[in-house]
């Protein structure tokens, strides 16, 4: 791993993730690594900890093998890697995206004062165990800012790890409005209504109840064309289901904006445990999509029941009559999925995601640059002074954002 960008001339934030799996914190952290970043006055830049597929951009790599696996376990010599690159690169502070990359930071940066970031991404999904939560307790101890990206992480990260105080907040997932939008209205051009999904083949995902949804549909006498986009461990077993139900199985795409603006109904069907606050879900309210979804931490804060989307009990029973609902109304479609773009606009933007990450940022970074770091004192203070002229430049520029 080389040297990052301006390393001698600019503050330098780095960004863990598991691997280059398009997976959606992968995506989300890609995301802000290039809202945030700002060349000439702080680098913001992304570290994969496992090679794998080059589903998302990297900026710095490790040079790990991974292949399609997760950074499940643990693995010492990936950790003195880490150890190594990041004292190298003398980061100003390091965001941990997750549990999995949380683990390796924790050790890389034991004995360090550099400030850490753990952005947690969702609920366990795991079975109570008290030596797990021992250690997690541990590890989130280290971390000086708990960033939770909805509020049912939050009640997680305080009542089961013990985070309180102000060392936690809630910045929710945003994505770009001008990459995910409503189609174009086309007079005249009648055909059965789209369904998709878009997730990983995981478990946890529960991408077989799609398929089970799409057979009670057809069964019930609709018509319909049904799409399932994603990738994962449970792909293969999945795919002679899928064909047999009529499904088309696309497997891993990078033109999800434009597969969304050809559906009409977005299906989630992951368990409740394991999800903080899905982004797909935001990106198919910006594609002008009506979601249908189980009750899933995150789910009740990016959709209005009712209004923009339905949330259902986990079962294909009831997944199954609320898209056959939507699929019969397609006035209703078309007013909850303008609803959806209109909420997800105004509240679940980069803008707002960037603004709130700053000041994040700026409040680990700050205090470090008061007290000086013995023998390295420029980094943090070169960032706080980049950070508050950034944020004074931003406001100084009239943009508003509303947020959380």
């Amino acid at each position: 791993m080389g040297a990052h960008p301006g390393a001698n001339d600019c503050p330098l934030v780095v960004h863990v993730i598991p691997s280059p799996l398009g997976r959606g914190a992968q995506r989300a952290a890609r995301i802000l690594v290039d809202r945030l970043n700002e060349p000439g006055v702080v680098h913001h830049r992304l570290l994969a900890l496992f090679d794998g597929p080059p589903e998302v951009e990297i900026d710095l790599t490790l040079g790990v093998p991974g292949g399609r696996q997760t950074a499940e376990g643990f693995q010492l010599r990936v950790a003195f890697l880490l150890r190594k690159a990041l004292a190298r690169l003398s980061p100003c502070a390091v965001v941990a995206h997750g549990g999995d990359p949380m683990k390796y930071v924790v050790p890389a940066l034991a004995g360090t004062t550099c400030p850490l970031a753990y952005c947690v991404i969702g609920t366990y999904a795991g079975p109570p165990q008290r030596l797990h939560d021992w250690v997690w307790r541990r590890l989130i101890a280290r971390a000086d800012a708990v960033v939770a990206v909805g509020y049912e992480v939050l009640d997680e990260c305080s009542g089961r790890f013990g985070v309180t105080g102000d060392r936690a907040t809630v910045i929710p997932n945003g994505r770009d409005p001008s990459l995910f939008y409503p189609r174009l209205p086309q007079p005249g051009a009648a055909s059965s209504p789209t369904i998709i999904f878009v997730g990983a083949m995981t478990a946890q995902k529960e991408p077989d109840r799609f398929v089970e949804v799409v057979g009670r549909l057809r069964a019930s006498g609709h018509s319909l064309r049904a799409l399932l986009v994603g990738d994962g461990p449970l792909a293969e077993r999945l795919a002679a289901d899928a064909a047999n139900h009529g499904v088309e199985f696309l497997g891993s795409r990078s033109d999800v904006p434009e597969l969304l603006r050809q559906s009409d109904v977005l299906l989630f069907t992951s368990r409740p445990a394991g999800e903080g606050m899905p982004g797909v879900m935001i990106e198919a309210g910006l594609s002008g999509l009506p979601v249908v979804s189980t009750s899933v931490p995150g789910a009740a804060t990016v959709l209005v029941d009712g209004r923009t989307g339905l949330i259902v009990d986990n079962s294909v029973d009831a997944l199954a009559e609320a898209v056959a609902e939507l699929l019969d109304d397609p006035l209703r479609r078309a007013t909850m999925g303008a609803a959806a773009r209109s909420r997800c606009e105004s509240e679940f933007t980069l803008d707002v995601m960037a603004e709130r990450w700053r000041t994040v940022l700026q409040s680990l970074i700050e205090p470090q640059a008061r007290a000086g770091r013995r023998g390295r004192p420029a980094p943090a203070g070169r960032a706080a002074n980049a950070l508050r002229r950034s944020m004074r430049a931003r406001r100084g520029n009239s943009h508003s954002a509303r947020g959380f």
